[in-house]
């Protein structure tokens, strides 16, 4: 966490002077990036620290940024000297409470002087592994690889889709710029394989979610006057909050009150959906300090969202033991067995999430039932080890 005692506008955050000693890289036949080396990757014995420099647009609550903290603080101080690079600034809340101690922090957006500048050049030049998060990050991650061939260029893919055609075919044109393409859900891994015809070597699914399951108390199910349906993500078109609008709508007259925990773009518009319709079980709790609390306080977690990459949400409701009802797209689907650990439905189908939240209102024991074996399917597949043990794997090659 930032040290108080540095200037507030300084562009640089440093904590620690260290030295480096650069790992070779494994590069997939298709990159032209093959002609730095062609010798693989070295092992953890083979390479005593390695510096560790990773771009992301902003640090603020999301799914790729709770994933850059929860794989920082997995790696091992010993092994990795880690910078983080901003191209949109911080929030400093978001900083002091998530993100682990590192090196530094460079916010882009506050270079202004020679001597910023030339620290951010230091960092690339001297990287050994450059990480790349979120679209325009992937991008400078890729431009930072031709500053440095020597170093790792790996660079993540959090959806199935892409914001419009354009970023599709300057994905596709700059793929090269990479070494490895991380996946961060199968489905995903999927797409990039089949639209794009990469190899299995280049494309490597790293599940980013890395829950710390101790964070997150397993559920108790008991009988209820009121059940309470939770749902949280960003107020966006692809969350697809207006069919969930409708299906509390339809559960009017039931014992069920809907809570979603979240912000953005569409929360004046859903709002002003429940006035003019009378909806009177919904309650829209904005940005959230405590995630593991409020789930806590949740019987239902509902995620009807139009296609989704992982999906850290519903993964993290899975970890507090909560029965899932969501949409039947993209690592939704991938996670949440239907039948086992929740229902899954088409987006749209309001009577379908009507009829398994009624289902599971009606009965705890279900609710118990599915929330455990959910609870199981995160510490096997999604736990924080795993994503560290991926991600090394997908830089180093075995470890």
């Amino acid at each position: 966490m930032i040290d108080p005692s540095i200037e507030a506008d300084a562009s640089v955050f440093t904590r620690t002077e260290t030295e480096s000693t650069r790992p070779s890289q494994q590069v997939p036949a298709s990159s032209n990036r093959e002609t730095a080396t062609n010798q693989g990757l070295l092992t953890s014995r083979e390479t005593d620290v390695c510096n560790l420099v990773y771009v992301i647009t902003t640090l603020d609550t999301g799914g790729a940024e709770v994933g850059l903290c929860r794989l920082l603080d997995g790696l091992n101080d010993d092994r990795y000297d880690v910078t983080i690079a901003t191209l949109d600034g911080y929030d400093e809340t978001f900083v002091d409470r998530r993100v682990p101690d590192v090196e530094s922090i460079i916010d882009c957006k506050r270079l202004r002087t020679p001597r910023d500048v030339s620290r951010l050049v230091s960092a690339v030049v001297d990287a050994d592994v450059i990480v790349g998060s979120l679209f325009h990050s992937v991008l400078v991650a890729r431009l930072a690889g031709v500053v440095n061939p020597d170093a790792v260029v790996a660079t993540w893919q959090h959806n199935e889709r892409f914001q419009t055609t354009v970023r599709k075919k300057v994905f596709e044109t700059t793929n090269s710029l990479s070494t490895v393409l991380l996946a961060d859900s199968e489905p995903v891994a999927e797409m990039l394989r089949d639209e794009f015809g990469l190899s299995e070597e280049f494309v490597k699914t790293v599940p980013i979610a890395g829950i710390p399951l101790d964070e997150f108390e397993r559920r108790e199910h008991e009988d209820t006057d009121c059940v309470v349906v939770g749902s949280v993500g960003v107020l966006s078109e692809q969350k697809n909050y207006r069919t969930l609008l409708a299906v509390a709508d339809a559960l009017s007259d039931d014992e069920i009150v809907f809570r979603i925990a979240g912000d953005g773009p569409r929360r004046r518009a859903l709002e002003s959906r429940i006035e003019s319709a009378g909806i009177e079980n919904v309650e829209f709790l904005g940005a959230v300090r405590d995630l593991p609390q409020f789930l806590d306080t949740v019987d239902i977690y509902a995620q009807p969202s139009l296609y989704e990459g992982l999906c850290i949400t519903v993964i993290e409701a899975m970890a507090a033991g909560l029965p899932v009802v969501g949409s039947s797209v993209g690592g939704i689907e991938h996670s949440v067995a239907d039948g086992e650990c929740g229902y899954l439905h088409e987006p749209d189908d309001v009577t379908g999430f009507c009829r398994s939240i009624r289902k599971l209102a009606a009965d705890p024991s279900k609710r118990q039932q599915f929330g455990d074996r959910g609870r199981e399917f995160v510490e096997t597949d999604y736990s924080q080890d795993v994503l560290v043990e991926e991600f090394q794997r997908a830089i180093h090659g075995d470890v």
